[in-house]
């Protein structure tokens, strides 16, 4: 289904068909960056590789910026996703926040509160989806391996998201959520932190991922972000079947760094 004719049909739609379109009409737009696609819709960057994995319906806020960016006929990805909704999808209601925009800015009770309101579905979302992925993955069979990804890609690029799912995830200090996604696509994983205080303004949260054998080899892979709530890393493609990835995290409050403690490994 292409951007051209965004469907408003349930019977014919989902939420993985509706990612995947919007990863087309990215592609269609040369493929704008994260990085410009975070400044210019006001949408950290861990809620935007969501919106484009398809595991839930994204918020029409984060449809609506990134459809811009790209040059989409906005009302027609609106009605789209307002018809996936109506069908009882369910919602990613509240995107963390970033970095004041000129056009777009959260009031910072508003901020918490959306926050706190997204805390028990995160929570919720990540501990059915570890349940259902091992934490020690097995190899799959070598007929079966594709290389469709290298290390140090960002995930959201790259068809490691079409099955990403959370592998380990352990809610940490004040509520912060450590996690690794991965996917048995690609043989490759990346980690994630998400806070839930509210404190992204004028603060970090830091996420590091890395193969337990090399903890400073050339494979780790380390993202720090500025006012949001959350962050990913790059991703690493397992080194060997037999090789364990660890990730762990901090965040800052008022310049005071806050370690998670000991890694999360699959």
């Amino acid at each position: 289904m292409s951007e051209s004719d965004p469907s408003t049909g349930l019977s014919s739609d989902s939420v993985k068909q509706f990612a995947a379109d919007l990863r087309r009409l990215r592609l269609a737009a040369d493929n704008p960056k994260y990085s410009r696609l975070q400044s210019e819709t006001g949408v950290s960057r861990s809620v935007l590789s969501e919106a484009f994995a398809g595991r839930q319906l994204p918020s029409a806020r984060t449809v609506d910026g990134i459809v811009r960016v790209c040059g989409g006929d906005v009302d027609r990805w609106h009605d789209r996703r307002d018809a996936l909704a109506r069908g009882g999808t369910p919602l990613l209601d509240a995107d963390p926040p970033v970095a004041p925009a000129p056009r777009a800015t959260v009031p910072r009770r508003t901020a918490v509160l959306l926050a706190v309101g997204s805390f028990a579905l995160g929570v919720t979302l990540s501990a059915a989806a570890a349940a259902l992925v091992p934490p020690n993955l097995p190899p799959p069979a070598s007929d079966t391996v594709k290389a469709v990804a290298r290390t140090g890609e960002d995930p959201g690029a790259t068809p490691c998201v079409d099955d990403a799912a959370v592998a380990t995830s352990q809610t940490r200090a004040d509520n912060t959520l450590l996690e690794i996604i991965w996917s048995d696509k690609c043989r490759a994983g990346w980690g994630r932190i998400t806070r839930y205080d509210g404190l992204g303004d004028g603060n970090t949260v830091t996420v590091v991922i890395y193969p337990e054998t090399a903890p400073d080899g050339p494979d780790r892979q380390e993202a720090t972000e500025h006012d949001v709530q959350g962050a990913y890393t790059n991703l690493i493609v397992r080194p060997s079947p037999d090789t364990l990835l660890c990730a762990e995290g901090s965040f800052t409050v008022d310049g005071d760094v806050i370690d998670l403690g000991d890694p999360i490994c699959i």
